[in-house]
């Protein structure tokens, strides 16, 4: 449902900004609203799941992104849409925050990846789903792409209250309690550093950087820190968390990038559009579910997030090359789906990798913490596509895309847009090839685990030989 929500809407773009006379930079925020409350909100999530019971409150998920999808339909204006958004991300938030956490405490190590692996291909169904549904359902009206949540979270009340076993809603004794002041401190300074990227505005910036100073000056004087200190001295967890966030602020960008070219620049109606769009996550959920069971077998899983990371940076670089013409063939397809192969490369390993770093009763934290870095690459991603993607354009057609004319363009307009997409194309090809260092730490430090547990073993052997 959250998969098909992000591509149904990210289709549905174009469409709301002529129904609502929503600016570019607005319509960045009907994503980036959804994503900031994610980032903001998924450790306090993932601290309710350990006080109340993950099973309660990952149901309770469903129920907030639910109604708040039935408000957003509703929407009368672009900024009551952003605000239900916003509530939409809370309700994400707790399903993100307890749902790999219950698929580890069901499954034994060895199994873990691979569980996570066939989870991601719910995601993939409904990310592959999202592009064609939402350009079935934006032709007729762009309200229904958030009335088809509403059905879907009532059964997955039903069927979670009736199959989800009563021994995960276990409440954790010694979990720490929430810190909600905290966290709406690390919203303002994120959501002021995405409207610096976004409008490029050196007032937003200073603003921004002072809210960061904010955040790490109430987050070190805390007796109860959102940010685990015990997991911020733990080099394998923050490396492999960095790495994944980074690599996701290329890849998630690389969507709400095409929606806009395939639909401004290559003039499809939204339908075409999805279906141009649908190769990346239908490769994400082929490859997502393989990638984890061969990190339950790899000795050094980080390898393949490598080769992912290296795959999805390079064919972002092609594909800023594909994207010169106004004609879409045969290569951005391909270089498409393999974005989505690399995807699959760097999630499972590197998710799976970043909670196994961490002590089993953090790994909800750990995973809460991850997400939290995921989401903000996310929501990094829509705000630099929007800025450098208009950055070069002349001022009058600047103004006209920002005011919420992206579609209709002519010939010479769409061309001068197309620049501009191609830039921001390059840009996110660069973010990508930053979170590859990361990556190679990751490989660094599994490595180094690995030989201290088989030093440890062997040791046990001796002491054990000379016992004997």
């Amino acid at each position: 449902m959250s998969a098909l929500d992000s591509n149904i809407v990210t289709i549905a773009l174009p469409n709301i900004a002529k129904d609502l006379s929503a600016g570019y930079s607005l319509l960045g925020w009907v994503l980036a609203g959804y994503v900031l409350a994610v980032a903001a909100l998924v450790l306090q999530a993932g601290k309710l799941g350990d006080n109340y019971g993950k099973k309660r409150i990952y149901l309770l998920g469903f129920a907030i992104f639910g109604m708040s999808s039935a408000l957003c339909g509703l929407s009368p204006s672009v900024y009551s849409l952003i605000a239900f958004r916003i509530v939409q991300g809370a309700g994400a938030s707790v399903m993100l925050a307890t749902g790999i956490p219950l698929i580890f405490a069901s499954f034994p190590p060895k199994e873990r990846g691979s569980a996570i692996g066939i989870n991601s291909v719910a995601w993939a169904m409904g990310a592959v789903a999202g592009p064609v549904l939402g350009g079935v359902l934006t032709s007729i009206d762009w309200r229904l792409i958030f009335y088809v949540n509403v059905p879907v979270a009532a059964a997955a009340i039903l069927v979670g209250r009736a199959r989800i076993p009563a021994y995960l809603n276990a409440r954790n004794p010694n979990a720490s309690r929430l810190n909600l002041p905290n966290a709406i401190v690390l919203g303002i300074a994120i959501g002021l550093v995405m409207l610096w990227l976004t409008l490029l505005d050196l007032r937003l910036a200073a603003l921004g950087g002072l809210g960061i100073l904010a955040f790490a000056l109430v987050e070190s004087k805390s007796k109860n820190p959102i940010l685990s200190r015990e997991l911020l001295r733990n080099r394998g967890f923050v490396f492999s968390a960095l790495g994944l966030g980074i690599m996701m602020t290329s890849f998630f960008g690389v969507v709400f990038l095409m929606s806009f070219y395939f639909q401004s620049v290559a003039g499809f109606t939204p339908l075409i559009a999805g279906i141009w769009v649908a190769p990346l996550p239908a490769m994400l959920g082929i490859f997502n579910p393989l990638s984890g069971k061969l990190f339950d077998r790899f000795r050094l899983p980080a390898i393949m997030a490598i080769l992912g990371g290296l795959l999805v940076a390079g064919s972002v670089f092609l594909l800023s090359s594909a994207l010169k013409t106004q004609s879409p063939g045969t290569t951005i397809t391909v270089l498409l789906g393999l974005i989505g192969v690399g995807g699959g490369f760097v999630w499972a390993p590197s998710i799976s990798s970043a909670i196994e770093f961490a002590r089993p009763e953090m790994r909800g934290v750990a995973n809460g913490t991850a997400f939290t870095l995921i989401y903000v690459g996310f929501a990094t991603s829509v705000a630099l596509v929007v800025s450098v993607s208009t950055a070069s354009l002349p001022a009058a057609l600047s103004a006209q895309i920002h005011s919420g004319a992206v579609t209709g363009l002519s010939t010479a307009s769409a061309l001068l847009f197309d620049q501009g997409l191609v830039n921001a194309m390059v840009a996110l090809g660069i973010v990508g090839l930053l979170g590859v260092p990361f990556l190679i730490l990751v490989l660094r430090e599994q490595a180094r685990r690995r030989k201290s547990y088989t030093e440890i073993q062997s040791g046990e052997t001796k002491v054990a030989s000379v016992a004997a």
